[in-house]
């Protein structure tokens, strides 16, 4: 039999607080490292076993497969393999949704046997609906319907301040109907017919409110408003409910999460307990006084503290450094003095940040695994670069020429293809001489020729500057003059992604080699030689250095931490001008601070190379946030740089990174920038005319569509506007540096 009393003695006070707790609703306010799993397993075995509550009726929701899994073989273990212990239902929401909706969607019109759209499902459904349109038109259509599905709301639902037309509502109706008609449901339907079902049918409703007697939610902070919805469903009169989540680790708004969820718990659940974890088993206490300086600035939370027995341990360090490769070089030094490279972690704001470190570490033998994202070669967008150049070196590469000759799309079919590289045999191979012979012969139609000629147009100019040794010119060239910049810029902004940074990443690489044919070259063969890529097992299995984004570290933990990238623009980004938006970064950087669990090091650059040019850098206001004596620092920040007294004090970063790329022309990108900029650079207004006048529909890569709604001018002269974006943001901006496209009507 288990020994209930034994499990609660391994527990902390507030631990066993929160156990024993089950009489009214409870918040648990578990900071990081404060073991809320085994506090929520430790709630379940308690439960099962002392209180008699059968299994069945206990209902424990997590974010997961993983973690509910775990979560499950924990409790099985606590409760010494009892025969019915696998019962209790522990799932993911949308889990928990699918086992609701194939018991009882009968009760909506659902058969048992639904099928689940993933994303490109639902777009092709929706694709099917208007076939006149392309599905890369729809693509925003579909996230739009995800958005308004994630919050709750319907087609004839309307979110606050924003201007839905009647044809997205006519054409998000035909999308339900559509579902309806072939009987299945999507990710977000999940949640929200699950929603739609408890509240339609008082009979499911009521034998839920019997089924679980006890429901607990893990990682609270991160439920969106239909979660939030349907979590009020599931509880009823004489239902027991217990949230777990930390306010201070809520970083995935741009997914939907609402931190207002977990800050307003005891108002929507009477009479509610809060019980706060703050004590801290990972992390020293020098690093936790570091994470506590920058965390309690934040106005949206409950106020905590985390502390730790652990006493010991050196103060984290701060570097001033010279730029992006003496990050790497100062990265590394502290890597190979002890080699200590499985433990350690390289934590950045945006993947394309990867790229420096990749190549640093590949170049002085340092392993390493890149998690959450692709190594940066291996990145769809830089291959699709990369073969620009290795075509420009070999023009026999047929494998380059077939992946760049119709991306983006210049209308030429499989078979055009082949005709094009049978004249290729008359050229000797030479498939850009061969481009030129199939126009000039008419084998290609008038159309496929016009989209053809400004490619072998590009490989000439491309040639004369490798000629010249200027590769970082030859690369933007080849990038622009080919669409394939285009072509990306409009995907990011499709899909909310960073993937032209990475295409600017490219041209960092290519500038720090010897600008010379030879150094070309040998940049090449270095790629071909040694492309390390990703195993199809977990890469945080493997041996190495960890890099990894800030976003993707929730839950892991480290012996030793590099927070890289500390500046302004870049951490945080240029979007971070309302407070909610710097709040969410702080809170970013709180969950980058606590991974480590004994060496904290901090970097930021005085200089940063961005599309070939250097950029001066300002340090990141949240170092002037840490409290003073927290940090050892080394080096000096930038000439002109000062401690930012808030932010709205601080100057606008020179330079943008975040979510998109600012104005190139500010950048210093030249001449080339044309090709480079959004409308904000395009249409450049006459004198006296607002850039952005209200009323001007916008949009922003992280936020989407949006409205200009007023426009005023600082006492400093600079004019500043409000944009109210169609997804419920509102946000601030200093017009000539707002990095906003124009929508033209």
């Amino acid at each position: 039999m288990p020994d209930i009393q034994t499990l609660l003695d391994h527990l902390n006070g507030p631990q066993r607080e929160a156990v024993l707790e089950n009489s009214r609703p409870l918040l648990v306010l578990a900071g990081a490292g404060s073991g809320k799993t085994r506090v929520i397993t430790t709630k379940i075995a308690y439960a099962i076993e002392t209180l008699q509550i059968p299994p069945y009726q206990i209902l424990a929701v997590t974010f997961t497969n993983k973690a509910a899994n775990e979560m499950k073989e924990r409790v099985i273990d606590m409760l010494d393999g009892r025969s019915d212990a696998h019962e209790a239902v522990i799932r993911t929401f949308h889990s928990f949704g699918a086992w609701l909706l194939r018991r009882f969607g009968s009760e909506i019109g659902l058969e048992a046997n639904f099928t689940i759209y993933d994303d490109e499902d639902s777009l092709s459904l929706l694709a099917s609906c208007f076939p006149s349109q392309k599905k890369s038109d729809l693509k925003p259509v579909m996230n739009s319907i995800s958005y308004m599905k994630d919050r709750g709301l319907g087609p004839n639902d309307r979110l606050p301040a924003v201007n839905q037309n009647d044809s997205f509502r006519s054409m998000f109706a035909r999308y339900e109907e559509r579902l309806a008609e072939v009987g299945n449901v999507d990710f977000a339907d999940l949640i929200s017919r699950s929603c739609t079902l408890l509240k339609q049918s008082e009979q499911v409703r009521s034998y839920i409110h019997r089924r679980f007697s006890m429901i607990l939610v893990d990682e609270y902070q991160d439920t969106n408003a239909a979660q939030f919805s349907l979590l009020r469903l599931l509880v009823g009169p004489s239902t027991f409910v217990c949230v777990v989540g930390d306010d201070d680790q809520s970083i995935y708004r741009f997914r939907g999460a609402e931190v207002a969820n977990i800050l307003s718990f005891p108002s929507h659940f009477s009479n509610t307990r809060t019980i706060k974890l703050e004590q801290n088993y990972r992390s020293t206490e020098a690093i936790l006084d570091v994470a506590n300086s920058v965390i309690r600035r934040n106005k949206g939370r409950h106020p905590k503290r985390l502390w730790t027995e652990q006493k010991t341990g050196d103060k984290p360090t701060l570097y001033y450094v010279q730029d992006e490769r003496d990050e790497v070089e100062r990265v590394a030094q502290i890597l190979k003095a002890d080699r200590r490279f499985d433990n350690s972690a390289v934590l950045y704001r945006t993947n394309a940040q990867s790229q420096a470190f990749e190549t640093g570490f590949k170049r002085l033998g340092i392993p390493y695994k890149v998690v959450g994202a692709l190594q940066f070669f291996d990145r769809e967008e830089v291959k699709d670069g990369l073969s620009l150049l290795y075509l420009l070196s070999n023009s026999r590469d047929e494998v380059s020429f077939r992946r760049i000759i119709n991306k983006p799309a210049r209308s030429i079919g499989p078979a055009a293809i082949e005709k094009i590289l049978a004249y290729g045999r008359e050229a000797e191979g030479n498939l850009l001489t061969m481009l030129t012979m199939a126009c000039e012969r008419g084998a290609l139609s008038p159309k496929v020729a016009d989209g053809v000629r400004p490619l072998v147009t590009a490989f000439e100019e491309a040639h004369r500057l490798l000629e010249e040794g200027r590769l970082v010119d030859l690369t933007t060239h080849l990038l622009t003059e080919s669409g394939l910049l285009a072509y990306y810029e409009g995907e990011d902004k499709k899909n909310g992604t960073f993937r032209v940074q990475n295409l600017a990443q490219l041209v960092n690489a290519i500038g720090q080699v010897e600008q010379s044919l030879d150094g070309f070259l040998a940049f090449l063969e270095q790629l071909a030689l040694d492309r390390t890529t990703l195993a199809d097992h977990d890469p945080r299995e493997e041996a190495g250095v960890t890099l990894i984004t800030m976003h993707n570290t929730k839950g892991l933990e480290f012996d030793r931490v590099f927070v890289v990238g500390m500046e302004q623009g870049l951490f945080p980004g240029r979007n971070g001008t309302h407070e909610d938006d710097l709040e969410e970064e702080r809170r970013t950087f709180y969950v980058a601070l606590t991974r480590a669990k004994r060496e904290l090091y901090l970097l930021s650059a005085k200089r940063r190379m961005l599309w070939g040019k250097i950029s001066l850098q300002e340090p990141s206001v949240f170092l002037d946030e840490i409290e003073a004596g927290l940090l050892s620092i080394i080096g000096e920040p930038s000439q002109g740089a000062k401690a930012w007294g808030g932010w709205d004090e601080r100057p606008r970063a020179r330079v943008g990174w975040g979510s998109g790329g600012g104005n190139l022309i500010q950048q210093g990108f030249g001449k080339d920038a044309k090709a480079f900029t959004m409308k904000t650079v395009h249409h450049l207004p006459k004198a006296g005319t607002p850039l952005f006048p209200v009323g001007q529909r916008v949009y922003n890569d992280r936020y989407g569509e949006g409205e200009v709604v007023s426009s005023r001018q600082r006492a400093d002269g600079e004019k500043v506007i409000e944009v109210n974006f169609f997804g419920g943001k509102r946000a601030t901006y200093v017009e000539k540096f707002a990095d906003l496209e124009k929508i033209e009507s």
